[in-house]
């Protein structure tokens, strides 16, 4: 181990929303010899780095939330500045910061078997100790940039919509959009009506659902927040999304009934477009193939809309290049920019290589990036058999599909927060290692489930999965009640005590 490095029992990796429910676990629990880990200049995660025009939460924030943490939210989906403030007032209202370093980004994290601690080395070169580690580097983090031909020549500016440059004034110009998923959206309907002229490249068909938005009066921000009022509407948020889950999973009994639910919002869909879209070609285009849900699904009342105006063109022919004055098309066109937008997404667990943004060796120096390469395997999503005493918040298949992320956050950190506390209340245990056949046994039912999902059913590409057709990687197969009480108790005995 590094001499001059400082040593926290607990060393927390990232600062979005999973960040901060570990430490404030922590500090309930009277642990405060704890560091947060940010790797950039500020404390925030998602809301803090995508920062685009439009960008807003797509579940109602009733329910994407802190179920703990009331806050008088001005609209019913919120946009990004008001999700950045909700997590700054968690921050104060916790005293988060003092116990945060910024600028830290983690380069590698090794496991000492003979003092079972863990080195965790920065790109900075400080070095941190610690006992434990709780990473909560964010899924959603690592923006896919697409490699395209001829991409580097590009006079103009270009950037990804999580990494929005806001020097770059658009109005008035020419902006190219690639993409078509959730990011693409919400930019086209925020810019188009101030672009000069707006081009979108249109990948695969989405599912564009309606929804329903309105902003708060100051009465009924205040009403909603009473205790038992804000307890029952979240109830009745997330039950409705939790019914949803029926028409994700495959269930004999519910087949009919989400069968016409999703025949229902097809014929929505095509209404919409028939509405909106006049050229039939791409109305087709637009239609999907596959089954509802088996890409993220886009609720939104703004983008068709969007995409009819006059200064507005979707290319679908695909992109042949991106050349010194804008895109280059499959079909001939040269269409001219001044700034193209990448509305691309991010890797998630589709590609393991960019999974994990830092090396992590275990117990006699197991590799886990290399591993998860292989297959991405975890118990409960949480903790890997062979990485004692690291946890793993929004591991392998923790993800959502059809509610709050907020919710699984919350069931996996107190699952960590639990565990860290029965290791602590026995001196003579020094680390937990999940065994190997617990986790076995638990991957073999998540695949074994994972079969009954649309998700997995479905034959469409999506960064759901390993390699966007593989595996499903990133989402859980489990209703978010049963991922709540099946994180709900701790039990030592599924792991290895090292002692």
């Amino acid at each position: 181990m590094k001499k001059d490095a400082q040593y926290f029992e607990t060393v927390i990796i990232g600062t979005g929303f999973s960040g901060l429910l570990a430490a404030i676990g922590l500090q309930k629990k009277n642990n405060h010899d704890f560091v947060l880990l940010e790797r950039g200049a500020d404390i925030g995660g998602t809301w803090r780095d995508n920062s685009y025009p439009g960008a807003e939460v797509d579940i109602p924030t009733g329910l994407y939330s802190i179920s703990f943490i009331p806050y008088k939210f001005k609209k019913r989906y919120s946009p990004q500045s008001e999700l950045l403030e909700y997590t700054n007032y968690i921050i104060d209202k916790f005293n988060i910061r003092k116990h945060t370093k910024t600028n830290q980004s983690v380069t590698k994290l090794t496991y000492n078997d003979s003092e079972c601690l863990w080195h965790v080395e920065t790109k900075s070169g400080e070095h941190y100790n610690a006992r434990f580690i709780i990473d909560t580097s964010g899924v959603l983090a690592n923006p896919k940039t697409p490699d395209i031909n001829g991409a580097e020549s590009f006079q103009g500016k270009k950037f990804h919509t999580a990494q929005w440059d806001h020097s770059v004034p658009y109005q008035g110009k020419r902006v190219g959009i690639i993409g078509s998923g959730c990011s693409a959206a919400q930019v086209v309907p925020a810019i188009a009506d101030q672009v000069d002229k707006l081009t979108v490249f249109m990948g695969k068909a989405q599912w564009i659902i309606p929804r329903s938005d309105r902003t708060y009066s100051s009465a009924e921000r205040f009403i909603s927040n009473l205790p038992g009022i804000r307890h029952l509407k979240r109830l009745m948020i997330f039950s409705y999304h939790e019914i949803r889950f029926a028409a994700f999973r495959r269930y004999p009994f519910t087949s009919k009934i989400t069968g016409f639910i999703k025949y229902l919002y097809a014929r929505t869909l095509r209404k919409n477009l028939e509405k909106y879209i006049d050229d039939e070609k791409l109305r087709q285009h637009m239609m999907p193939d596959y089954e509802l849900g088996g890409r993220r699904v886009i609720p939104s009342n703004r983008y068709l809309p969007a995409l009819s105006r006059d200064n507005v063109d979707v290319d679908i022919s695909g992109i042949e290049s991106i050349t010194p004055t804008g895109i280059r098309t499959k079909d001939g066109q040269d269409i001219p920019l001044d700034i193209i937008v990448y509305a691309t997404g991010f890797f998630a667990y589709s590609d393991m290589k960019k999974a994990l943004t830092f090396d992590v060796y275990g117990s006699g120096g197991r590799h886990l990036n290399s591993e998860w390469e292989n297959e991405a395997v975890s118990y409960k999503g949480i903790t890997v058999s062979g990485y004692p005493n690291y946890f793993k918040v929004n591991g392998p298949n923790t993800g959502t599909g059809h509610s709050s992320q907020l919710c699984y956050m919350e069931a996996m950190v107190n699952y960590t927060i639990k565990a860290i506390c029965a290791v602590k209340r026995d001196n003579n245990i020094k680390a937990i290692d999940v065994r190997s056949h617990i986790q076995s046994e638990y991957v073999t039912k998540m695949k074994n489930t994972m079969k009954l999902t649309v998700w997995q059913r479905s034959n469409c590409s999506a960064f759901y999965r390993k390699n966007m057709t593989g595996e499903v990687t990133s989402l859980s197969p489990e209703s978010v009640v049963n991922f709540i009480f099946s994180r709900k108790w701790f039990r030592l005995k599924d792991y290895h005590l090292l002692k």
